[in-house]
């Protein structure tokens, strides 16, 4: 505790000497709502801050009014972050009122702060006042049909709201029924996110009537919202005519076979969806057989998601048949369908046809011994597959051999996710002898197997040699004191590595206190999760130590920086899982020029 109070009072210091920080990040630092006001003084006085995050800090309403009076006063900050803080309906009314005059923020979030229908109303009035706000995350809270009414108001009268997230609220027909209405007429809102409430089927329908007349909203997500097919029928008569919609998400509600029937029909003639959710839903063999005619047609759609359906084999191959002629698809997602070792034949001989699938995510189908042999034998004719998910297949030692053997001839795949396979020593030394070759995979995810020393060793000795691998996870193994002592040695010698994952293994002080030692000379290492192994109190300070004192430097691919130069890349900025989320703009040229990025290391231990 004591150690995190002092790294506030390092950027407070810093703060209050005028320093020019763009970004201040405090977020899990345990501030409290008596620690905010040393905070808040330097920013309301330092003006080269135009970012904050401080979520995870149990500021409770005191601090969330403390906050509230750096927004009425600040010139500069563009974006403030007070998730998880508890801040309920009394912060809520110190940030609306700040709100009301602020001209300069943009993005505003608020996730789960236990904020009331009333506290949520206050902030929807706000933004009648305020101009600037572009971006609200308002999910895990307690907003209701009432916000709803009062937010549909107030979508009439704001015109600089384009992303709003209340998902994961209570928010019911009559709430999306205001909602709706207040969007058919709105031209700048584009991202709406209503999962996790409970709009049903007269939510849905109202929904799908607002996309027939509005034209800006390009993302609309409305998983666990228990929609059914007569929702799914609404929604599906709209994609014909819409123009502009991208993402439709209708995960893990109540939608069989025939309302994804309608759904896939509607993509014969739709143009512009390039994202599908129909995961968690009840649409089986039948449905997935519509769907997979759709996309022998469908030129536009390029992501798909129908994990837990039920499909099995036989809407594995119909799927496998379309991705044999469809060439736009680039993500599919059919894990945990049952798909066992016939489905997995059926999608292998997709594989060695397709040239456009870039993610294929299989966990949990039971492909066990045969299915990922198919896949195996496939990976070593194609050459685009960046991505691989095989988790919990019950592939077992004796079937990995087939999957390294893919691994060092393929020059195509990044991610490989064997977790909760059985992998053992032998399966391990496999890989490693793969890795040694590979100029590729970048992830390797071994996540909860039965890798032990001999196994960890002979991974460390890979990466050694290995100059492409970026992320290696190895928690809830059986990894103890000689397999960490390898990892160390390795980290010594690696230089691009960048995460390390190996909790919850059986790693003793001694072990950990050499694992930090080869942490303070490596430069390149920014997470490591140590967590669930014997670190003491003298591990988790030196560790501590050298995460506040030390930084550690990315090494950007050659690509990149072109991407850069040209200003073309279409993930800055972006999705969660690309590594660019560490770069801000303000370091474009510094990575341009240098080709290394600095990284706050984060450890867990």
């Amino acid at each position: 505790m004591c150690s995190r109070h002092d790294a506030v009072q390092v950027i407070v210091d810093r703060l209050n000497a005028g320093e020019h920080i763009a970004t201040v990040n405090l977020s899990k630092s345990l501030i409290g709502k008596t620690g905010i006001a040393a905070v808040v003084k330097p920013l309301k006085e330092n003006s080269h801050v135009r970012h904050v995050d401080l979520a995870s800090n149990g500021l409770n309403e005191p601090g969330a009014t403390e906050i509230a009076q750096v927004l009425a006063l600040s010139n500069g900050l563009k974006s403030l972050c007070l998730d998880d803080n508890s801040i309920k309906a009394a912060g809520a009314e110190s940030i609306s009122k700040a709100l009301e005059v602020n001209s300069q923020l943009h993005t505003l979030h608020l996730s789960c702060n236990r904020i009331d229908d009333m506290g949520c109303r206050r902030l929807a009035h706000a933004l009648r006042v305020n101009k600037t706000v572009h971006t609200l995350y308002l999910d895990r809270n307690n907003a209701a049909d009432d916000f709803g009414q009062e937010m549909g108001t107030t979508i009439k009268m704001n015109n600089t709201l384009r992303v709003l997230d209340l998902a994961d609220n209570d928010v019911k027909a009559a709430g999306a029924m205001a909602l709706a209405k207040a969007l058919a007429s709105n031209s700048t809102i584009t991202t709406l996110n209503l999962s996790r409430n409970s709009i049903g089927n007269e939510g849905a329908t109202e929904m799908g009537r607002m996309l027939l007349k509005n034209k800006s909203v390009k993302h609309l997500r409305m998983s666990w919202n228990t929609i059914s097919d007569p929702g799914a029928h609404e929604l599906a008569g709209v994609l014909p005519s819409n123009q502009v919609l991208e993402l439709l998400d209708m995960a893990d509600n109540r939608i069989s076979s025939m309302g994804a029937t309608e759904v896939a029909r509607a993509l014969l003639v739709n143009s512009t969806l390039t994202a599908l959710y129909l995961s968690g839903n009840g649409i089986a063999g039948p449905g997935a057989h519509e769907v997979a005619v759709a996309l022998q047609k469908n030129s536009t759609l390029q992501e798909l998601y129908l994990a837990w359906n039920c499909i099995v084999e036989h809407g594995a191959k119909a799927l496998a048949d379309a991705l044999c002629v469809n060439g736009t698809l680039t993500a599919l997602d059919i894990s945990a369908n049952g798909i066992g070792k016939e489905g997995a034949s059926h999608v292998a001989r997709a594989l060695a046809r397709n040239s456009a699938l870039r993610r294929l995510y299989l966990h949990g189908n039971v492909l066990k011994e045969e299915g990922p042999r198919h896949i195996a034998k496939a990976l070593q004719s194609n050459t685009t597959l960046e991505l691989l998910d095989l988790d919990g297949n019950e592939i077992g030692p004796n079937n990995i051999k087939g999957i390294a053997e893919a691994i060092r001839s393929n020059c195509s795949l990044q991610t490989l996710k064997l977790a909760r396979n059985k992998v053992n020593d032998v399966g391990a030394w496999e890989l490693a002898e793969a890795l040694k070759v590979n100029r590729t995979l970048t992830v390797l995810d071994l996540t909860r197997n039965v890798v032990e020393e001999a196994g960890a060793t002979e991974l460390t000795d890979a990466i050694c040699i290995n100059n492409t691998l970026r992320e290696l996870h190895l928690s809830y193994n059986r990894i103890k004191e000689p397999g960490a002592v390898a990892l160390a040695r390795a980290l010594a010698i690696n230089t691009t590595l960048h995460t390390l994952k190996i909790a919850d293994n059986e790693i003793n002080e001694a072990a950990a206190f050499m694992l930090a030692d080869a942490l303070e000379e490596n430069n390149t290492v920014h997470t490591l999760e140590l967590l669930g192994n014997n670190v003491t109190k003298k591990v988790e300070d030196k560790l501590d130590k050298i995460m506040r004192d030390t930084m550690a430097y990315v090494r950007v691919p050659g690509e990149f920086q072109e991407a850069l130069c040209m200003g073309l890349h279409p993930r800055l900025g972006g999705a969660s899982n690309c590594w660019i989320r560490i770069l801000h703009e303000s370091l474009v040229m510094m990575v341009i020029e240098c080709s290394t990025v600095a990284v706050t290391r984060k450890f867990d231990f």
